[in-house]
């Protein structure tokens, strides 16, 4: 009973580390706590019950600091069925190097959250913080069992996660750039991404362009971006300027694009060059990451598309990036028994408390997981209500049961964490009530024509592929 319950709670993570401490023995455990940092790591040596037999020590980030790591480690393994444990908190990307040095040497290693060194000093070394503390914070955290076992993500999955979340910090950038754009616009044309109209008594925003970082609207603000060089170019000027460079401006939006610049509150031109320079060089940069996306996007196809997780994109409202990043954040099944137990991983399982014989009560999610995993997941759950037929019809039900748009949205992502699980697991494909559904048109909407063959060869048997 112990052993499925703790399963439950930390899949076969807790179960390896109980086993880990009940074969080897407690007296046979020497327990390595490292501090990670860019240059100068520290580490503690010390014994199963707390005992520290080398005091902190600095260790450079290099092979000549890991060399004085093992030497020290060496002078106090002195059994030869002394097994060492090695507990590193994951600060930033520099523990990374350590924990792949240390399993080369066959170390147990022990990744740490700095929440769940944060929550043993708060708990036992009052609220201090040094390095000497935070190395007695992780010793704590090891022989309490916390932390993770696992080993870092490696191949695939490990080059997926990178480029997924490259690609994530690329579309955070190109939001702040086009913030920063309509800013620049509010100044030089304040009018030009639309102003207040009363219609029938009502209000409504007027836009004399319905995409604002559309073909025609980024050629306008680069060259004409000022009411002035909109009225000197004029009605004819406009339509002769769509033709010849292929804007395709309505006549509509040329009407209000005329009637906005003649009534512009702006300054004038001369007193805005700062703004129209700045203006150019946002634009520039928006090209640039524009052109860095999509090259992004055809190497995680590329990747992506050979994978086990791949089918997840035969999922209706999955998208490539979206399945890429979900699968990403997954990572290896191996290491997990249940779904339930990734949604741990996520965060969004739900906070229950209950005692006695009251009822349990349900609060918001944990939060206590990887917050990269639990974006995807909202991001899922978003995609599903929208785009999966099947899952409208559950978004629905949860909101007559008034639950707000986000919780439902959580419930859908977890609900694609269990379907993803299964599908992955048992390399299976989607299976949809929806008459509508064709395999073949919901995969060549979401990859290019030249990968549907290698998915179709990849994930579909020869007689699902005929059919």
């Amino acid at each position: 009973m112990v052993y499925s319950t703790l399963n439950h709670i930390q899949g076969k993570i807790g179960s390896r580390w109980a086993q880990f401490v009940r074969e080897t023995g407690v007296e046979n455990i020497l327990i390595v706590a490292i501090d990670a940092a860019k240059y100068t790591p520290k580490a503690m040596i010390a014994t199963f019950y707390g005992e520290i037999l080398e005091k902190p020590f600095d260790i450079d980030a290099s092979m000549s600091g890991f060399t004085k790591l093992k030497t020290l480690i060496g002078r106090h393994k002195v059994k030869a069925n002394t097994r060492v444990v090695v507990g590193i908190e994951t600060t930033g990307h520099y523990y990374e190097h350590l924990v792949f040095k240390c399993h080369l040497e066959g170390y147990h290693v022990r990744t740490i959250n700095a929440a769940t060194t944060a929550k043993e000093r708060e708990a036992l070394l009052n609220w201090s913080k040094t390095d000497n503390l935070d190395l007695m914070a992780i010793v704590q955290s090891v022989i309490h069992g916390r932390g993770t076992s696992n080993e870092l993500p490696t191949g695939n999955i490990a080059k997926l996660r990178k480029l997924t979340r490259a690609r994530r910090e690329l579309t955070s950038e190109r939001t702040k750039t086009k913030n920063l754009i309509r800013m620049h616009m509010d100044h030089i044309f304040r009018e030009y991404q639309g102003k207040t109209v009363w219609i029938n008594g009502k209000r409504k925003i007027s836009k004399p362009l319905t995409d604002v970082f559309g073909k025609a609207s980024r050629y306008l603000m680069r060259h004409y971006p000022h009411p002035s060089d909109i009225l000197k170019l004029g009605e004819e000027g406009l339509r002769d300027l769509s033709i010849r460079e292929n804007l395709k401006l309505r006549d509509k939006s040329i009407q209000l694009l005329l009637e906005y610049a003649e009534g512009s509150i702006s300054r004038p031109k001369e007193q805005l060059d700062a703004d129209i320079f700045l203006l150019s060089q946002k634009l520039d940069r928006l090209d640039l990451l524009d052109d860095q996306i999509k090259v992004l996007e055809r190497k995680i196809e590329e990747l992506f598309i050979v994978m086990d997780g791949a089918v997840v994109l035969s999922v209706q409202g999955i998208g490539l990036v979206t399945g890429a990043e979900l699968v990403a954040e997954i990572g290896d099944l191996s290491d997990f028994d249940e779904a339930g137990q990734l949604i741990k991983l996520a965060g969004t399982n739900p906070i229950v408390k209950q005692s006695g014989d009251n009822r349990p009560s349900y609060y918001g999610v944990s939060k206590q997981g990887r917050r990269p995993f639990r974006n995807i997941v909202y991001q899922v759950g978003r995609s599903l209500a929208v785009n999966n037929p099947e899952m409208q019809q559950r978004y629905q039900k949860l909101k007559e049961r008034g639950k707000h748009s986000r919780q439902a949205y959580i419930a859908l992502g977890n609900r694609m964490i269990r379907l993803a699980f299964a599908m992955i697991r048992n390399h299976t494909l989607y299976q949809t009530e929806d008459k509508n559904y064709v395999l073949l048109e919901e995969i060549s909407k979401k990859i290019r024509k030249t990968n549907v063959k290698k998915f179709f060869e990849t994930h579909v048997s020869p007689i699902k592929c005929a059919s």
